[in-house]
């Protein structure tokens, strides 16, 4: 007769449901202190590249390729990389005030063209196809993010310099979309007991 109850194969499989919840609130809370006060550049920086990170996990998590219920996609490395590594782009901002679309505007590359670049490199290259899928999907994630928070994104540059904003409630909709999918996703299935005498 087959044992049913709690063992340790229980609590591990409760784990998957249990990660897009956590990373919900880990951006929550770090949007919390982002908007508590004033900080330095450094500081955050330091605060938001990790919830750039769990956006982009989350997201993909939704969309299955984040390994929940299964192996992950070979694209989330990459993906994840591309959605904190655009922001080296604050660099030559930070030291030059260049390349910018507008004044206080993000750079230039925070745009819908470094995606599109990624992408038709995907096209191009077959030998580099994963990895540029992966940092163009991680990318777009970036700017879903940023298009609320700061100036905005020059989402349209070079063919506008007017940065794109919309209100942080669409990427929180955003976030709690992805976070039920990812859950129904990791969810176990149910297992029922086979009929017998």
């Amino acid at each position: 007769m087959p044992r049913h109850g709690r063992g340790p194969g229980t609590a591990a499989r409760g784990v998957p449901v249990l990660a897009p919840l956590a990373a919900l609130v880990a951006i929550c809370a770090v949007d919390a202190v982002l908007a508590a006060r004033s900080w330095s550049v450094p500081v955050t920086g330091l605060l938001d590249e990790p919830a750039h990170l769990l956006t982009a996990w989350l997201v993909l998590a939704a969309l299955g390729l984040a390994g929940l219920g299964g192996r992950p996609s070979p694209v989330l490395p990459w993906a994840l990389v591309g959605s904190v590594a655009l922001d080296v782009d604050h660099i030559p901002l930070y030291l030059w005030s260049e390349p910018v679309a507008a004044p206080g505007s993000r750079p230039v590359t925070h745009s819908a063209v470094t995606v599109a670049v990624l992408l038709l490199l995907a096209v191009l290259r077959t030998r580099a196809r994963t990895a540029a899928l992966g940092l163009a999907a991680g990318v777009a994630l970036h700017l879903v993010r940023d298009v609320v928070s700061g100036p905005g994104i020059p989402l349209l540059w070079p063919l506008s310099p007017a940065n794109a904003e919309l209100p942080y409630a669409v990427y929180l909709a955003v976030l709690l979309l992805a976070a039920a999918l990812a859950v129904r996703r990791a969810w176990p299935p149910t297992i029922s007991a086979a009929s017998g005498p």
